[in-house]
């Protein structure tokens, strides 16, 4: 063939018996068709007249398999993939692989995904591919001019496969397909709807990305299946995206459906397709506010005022204002400013003094303060001459200025009195005070403190802010004497600049009218409060400090204040309640002695808390106060600084022997997660406290978990002072458990035997004293296998009485002499009480008067109070000498070492 030209298709005629014919495939098939591709020299060799030329008649399709259909394309001229180049085809970059594509153009067909995520993938994959070109172009560039540098070529293999890589897709179909595309629109033209849908189908299979496919499906579902032309006309317009009206169309079909999102995704992309339409961006905006998107649309507005221009100066001046009203009440002052931005520098000569006060309120609170200088001279009579030049800055002028310092200023008569007290704001917080206090007068001498009270403050808060106080009062003074002005806020600012000029008196005054005209205001009183404790009134802050737990919300950094004045005071009662109440916002309040249980069992802060809710309501409680008091999460005290107070709290309830409340507090502090990094140290004053309230049936369930933790002498020692005042015999089966985990010689084998000896299975106590002597001898255990024998001996039927006694006055000796010198008036005592106990009265009295004659050791000396047995030994020789009717000797034991 001289060319490769291929004209337009046609479809086959093909004759099929009644056994081969089936049934056309439902309107999802994509079964291909059977088409004759005829090239310039068939049609020459048939000889045929082209103008007369008639139509074919109506395809009937076979179904025929997949396979079977793109070989009959092939067969018959048409290849699967037709890539046909030509100059004027329009070209985009691939977005994603034709794969993907594909897969995601299923998917939204299917429903599983919404047209704003298929939207939104399709477009993150231009995204991406943009930036993959961009860097393959900066590496094709550097390689070019590293090449020019050694006098290379140009590098063509890394061009060849920067082009291979992201090869442009096509929009257009190639002419072998326009062809299959007309004979579609005119068989759905025709009626043939089933084959239309079925050509379009191939079409999309062979060229996803040309759009005609997908407009003729969308006429074919039209009325059958509204939903799905729909959706083939969402991908046709995502395929063009370039048609506003295109998109407004199936943006209103959505609403129509309900589907708010997908609408609101149609108007953004017919927002692009047409950026300064400001219908397109309200209708848009409605939808978001349904939603709930109200930053999606504060952010529609802002692209919009970036793309109108000069010659929309109405609009940007409507719009950029609410837009900036907006701003300002979700407090992002600095895109308000960037909004307000668009009128001055798009439409100048559109501003008003409305714009320039708003912009003005703008540029103050984020210190921009010559650029306000600027503004306020370009648009106001007011003028301004630096330093640095000797003519004024006339409106036409202005803004030259930059940051230069200022010569002089001058307020006309005619500028309005906000534009004054922003003016006057500037030049303060430019350190221009000497300038600002001249043009003061301008302001309360002129204007009406009952009209203007609201920029008399601005301005008073400005110079306070430079600590000038004295010339704040100025403004402030009026203000507390009007009567649309004499608020709290406004006598807090007045009580604040008496503080600055150091008359306290006076500051208490006002903030007394604070307190009284604004009874919640916590700042004032602490203000105050501080004011009484320097004055050393402490009575009176603590009462300015008082809150109310049944109606006033109650604020920690306050109530803490208020209890550490209150144990500077040495009111303890109020000190405990307010130190409580500050410690209820995160520690349960105890309301039985049967609660205590439920705490000792578990383990953890959350654990506490849930066994305590279940056994609450197991009597039909609540785990929280009915009416407990609400707590501001603002101005929390510390951790150490809560924890401390808790310590004291403790120390002083222990130092006043207020048990019980010690014991409730220390208790409660377990079911704190604040305090569950100190839950050791809790668990321990728990101990303490058990131990000092006499309570040995929760201090044993304290103890036993802390010498399973810490198996050291001070822990057992805790445990058998707990076993001593206990009233049951619980600790027997948790010793006789732990014995078989532990050493042969430990504290745990002395508990167990002294536990035989207490409950008078002698036998037993002496085998494990013994025991326990021969691995470790000392004092102790000597003493106690002496007490032990003493009890066998002691006792109405034991055998052997006389060798018993022996060997207990054998291990006295050898307790004493272990003891050594330090220990003797403690031997000397515990051998009489031996002898007393025997009836051995000689040798009880002898030792009782080694006792009183032996000179004390350093330790004796030091703790007298708890260590000298001298008037113990003197009251037992007092007993023996009064039972033998020595009365004289007796007394004078008496009167020489017990009288007080």
């Amino acid at each position: 063939m001289a060319e490769n030209k291929q004209l337009p298709m046609v479809v086959e005629l093909q004759e099929t018996s009644t056994e081969d014919q089936m049934m056309i495939e439902s309107e999802n098939s994509l079964a291909p068709v059977i088409i004759e591709e005829l090239d310039e020299t068939a049609i020459t060799s048939m000889n045929v007249d082209m103008a007369e030329f008639v139509e074919a008649e109506a395809l009937e399709v076979q179904e025929i398999r997949e396979n079977d259909a793109q070989k009959s394309l092939g067969q018959y001229g048409v290849e699967e993939n037709v890539k046909v180049e030509t100059a004027d085809d329009p070209e985009e970059p691939d977005s994603l692989p034709v794969d993907e594509e594909d897969r995601l153009t299923n998917q939204f067909l299917n429903g599983e995904l919404t047209f704003s995520e298929y939207s939104l993938r399709m477009d993150r994959g231009i995204d991406s591919e943009a930036s993959e070109l961009e860097s393959a172009r900066k590496a094709f560039e550097s390689e070019f001019a590293a090449s020019k540098k050694i006098g290379n070529k140009k590098p063509q293999k890394l061009i060849h496969s920067v082009q291979k890589q992201y090869r442009r897709k096509r929009r257009t179909l190639p002419v072998a397909l326009q062809g299959l595309m007309g004979e579609a629109n005119l068989r759905f033209a025709r009626g043939e709807v089933a084959l239309a849908s079925q050509m379009c189908m191939e079409i999309i299979r062979q060229v996803p990305s040309a759009p005609e496919p997908f407009h003729t499906l969308a006429m074919i579902y039209e009325h059958d299946q509204p939903e799905k032309s729909l959706q083939f006309a969402l991908i046709a317009a995502h395929l063009s995206p370039k048609d506003a009206d295109q998109w407004i169309r199936l943006a209103n079909l959505s609403l129509e459906s309900g589907n708010v999102k997908q609408t609101i995704t149609c108007y953004s992309k017919a927002i692009q397709a047409s950026p300064k339409d400001i219908t397109l961006y309200q209708k848009r905006a409605k939808l978001q506010e349904q939603i709930g998107e109200k930053k999606a649309v504060l952010r529609g507005y802002m692209k919009l005022l970036h793309h109108l221009g000069p010659e929309d100066g109405e609009s940007i001046v409507a719009n950029a204002k609410t837009l900036a009203k907006r701003l300002i009440l979700d407090n992002n002052n600095e895109q308000a400013l960037e909004a307000m931005d668009h009128i001055f520098v798009k439409c100048p000569e559109l501003v008003t003094l409305e714009e320039v006060n708003g912009m003005t309120e703008l540029l103050i609170p984020l210190r921009q303060f010559h650029k306000c200088l600027d503004i306020l001279s370009k648009y106001t009579s007011i003028e301004i001459e630096y330093k640095d030049t000797t003519t004024s800055l006339q409106p036409e002028n202005a803004g030259v200025g930059g940051e230069r310092g200022i010569e002089s200023c001058r307020i006309p008569d005619d500028v309005v009195v906000d534009l004054k007290a922003k003016f006057l704001i500037t030049l303060i917080e430019l350190n221009e005070i000497e300038l600002a206090d001249a043009l003061l007068p301008k302001l309360y001498s002129e204007e009406d403190p009952e009209l203007s009270g609201d920029l008399f403050l601005d301005v008073a808060e400005a110079l306070m802010g430079k600590r000038e106080f004295k010339k704040a009062l100025q403004l402030v003074e009026p203000l507390v004497k009007s009567k649309n002005f004499s608020l709290a806020a406004v006598w807090l600012r007045h009580a604040e600049c008496w503080v600055g000029c150091k008359d306290l008196k006076r500051a208490m005054e006002s903030y007394e009218m604070v307190r009284l005209l604004s009874p919640q205001h916590l700042e004032a009183r602490l203000e105050l409060a501080k004011l009484y404790k320097l004055k050393g009134q402490f009575n009176k802050a603590i009462e300015v400090l008082k809150q109310d737990p049944e109606t006033d919300v109650i604020d920690p950094g306050v109530i803490y204040k208020r209890t550490l004045l209150l144990l500077k005071v040495k009111r303890y009662n109020e000190y405990f309640q307010s130190g409580m109440l500050l410690l209820s916002r995160h520690c349960v309040s105890l309301r039985s002695k049967a609660e205590l249980a439920t705490l000792t069992r578990a383990h953890g802060a959350r654990a506490r808390l849930d066994a305590l809710q279940l056994y609450r309501l197991s009597r039909g409680e609540t785990l929280v106060d009915e009416n407990a008091p609400t707590f501001s999460k603002d101005n929390q005290p510390s951790f150490k600084k809560e924890f401390l107070l808790f310590l004291q709290m403790c120390q002083l309830a222990c130092r006043q022997k207020r048990y019980g409340l010690f014991q409730r507090l220390c208790f409660g502090a377990m079911t704190s997660k604040r305090f569950e990094k100190k839950s050791s140290h809790i668990m321990f004053l728990c101990l303490i406290s058990c131990v000092h309230n006499n309570d040995s049936y929760y201090g044993y369930n304290m103890v036993r978990e802390l010498v399973r933790v810490c198996r050291r002498s001070n822990s057992w020692n805790l445990m058998n002072v707990i076993i001593q005042r206990a009233e049951d015999c619980r600790h027997n089966r948790f010793i006789m458990r732990l014995l078989g985990r532990v050493d042969a010689f430990s504290y745990l084998h002395v508990l167990h035997a002294n536990n035989c000896l207490v409950s008078g299975t002698y036998k037993y106590a002496l085998n494990d004293y013994v025991s326990l002597f021969k691995v470790g001898p000392s004092a102790l255990l000597a003493l106690l296998i002496a007490v032990t024998l003493l009890q066998m001996a002691c006792q109405k039927f034991s055998a052997k009485k006389n060798q018993l006694v022996i060997q207990a006055i054998a291990f006295l000796k050898k307790y004493a002499e272990m003891r050594g010198k330090d220990g003797e008036q403690e031997a000397s005592y515990n051998t009489a009480r031996a002898f007393h106990q025997l009836g051995l009265l000689p040798a009880a009295v002898h030792h009782y008067k080694l006792v009183l004659e032996a000179p004390p050791s350093t330790l004796v000396y030091q703790n007298p109070q708890l260590l000298d047995l001298k008037r113990e030994a003197a009251f037992n020789l007092h007993l023996i000498y009064s039972n033998s009717e020595n009365e004289d000797v007796a007394r004078m034991y008496l009167e020489k070492y017990i009288t007080v």
